[in-house]
Order: structure tokens, then sequence, then C-alpha cells
């Protein structure tokens, strides 16, 4: 009897060309291998090419389930405005993470706010965004491979 793929399952695309951004500004997330242009996601989100969940998040259990994982820049916290939505996306099978968006998260927790908004992105909708090849296709066969264990 054959397998079924999980209906969430990556499929390689051969000839996979990551989206560029079209400012000089680039800003990159990285995870390991996986490096994600935030840049481009933060121009297709605000042209409306892309448009992702929106979520907000309860600060406090936020931080109950996740470590920090970024050096807080104070001088750069006095900046950040708490209004402007963070990213968040599905890195790990079912696992979200901040990809844009700690210091606001951060300062709004300072802060005492209960929640905060943030855009919340799926793992198929990271493909288009890979900063290189390398990292997409390893993306795929880790994903794929965290949906065959479950």
């Amino acid at each position: 009897m054959k397998k079924m793929k999980h209906p969430r399952t990556l499929k390689l695309i051969k000839n996979y060309v990551p989206k560029q951004p079209m400012s000089d500004e680039i800003e990159i997330y990285p995870n390991g291998i996986f490096q994600f242009f935030i840049s481009k996601i933060i121009e297709d989100i605000e042209s409306g090419i892309f448009t992702p969940k929106k979520e907000r998040i309860n600060i406090d259990k936020w931080r109950k389930t996740h470590t920090l994982s970024f050096v807080v820049n104070e001088e750069h916290l006095e900046t950040v405005d708490t209004k402007k939505p963070i990213i968040q996306a599905e890195i790990r099978v079912g696992r979200f993470e901040i990809i844009d968006g700690n210091h606001r998260l951060e300062k709004a927790f300072r802060e005492g706010k209960k929640n905060i908004n943030s855009y919340k992105i799926h793992g198929k909708e990271l493909v288009p965004y890979f900063y290189d090849r390398k990292g997409y296709e390893c993306f795929v066969k880790y994903w794929n491979s965290k949906l065959e264990e479950s």
C-alpha cells in the first residue's frame, strides 16, 4: 500500500528563483541556512501582492512559549513603533517565530501592552522569500521530513 503524501508537503521547484526586493535596502532574517528576504515580504505586503493572515498576539502567552532569541538594542528600541505589525513565520511545522519585529514586541511588553498585531506567514507562503536557492532547497527537504515525522 502506497503511503499518502501529507497535504502540506512542499514540492521542490526545479527552476526556483527567489524574489528580489525593488530597493537597495535589503533586510534579511537569518535562521541557519534559511535566510528570508524581510524587505521583499514587507514590500509585497505594502503593495498588496501578498496578503498574509493578520493575527493579534497575546504578548504574555508568546513570551511563555518562546525564548528571547536576539540581543535588545536599547537605542533602537526607543525608535520602534509598536503599532506597526510584526511578522511571524512558520519556519518549523506548527511553530511560528518572529522574523521581523522582535524589538517592537519587546517594547510593547515593557510598555505593559497585552497584545500586538502581526502578519502570520505559513510555511508554504515563505517559499518566494528565500535569499538563495540553497536555503530554499534545504527548507523544502527539512519541512517535508518534519511532516513525515508527524
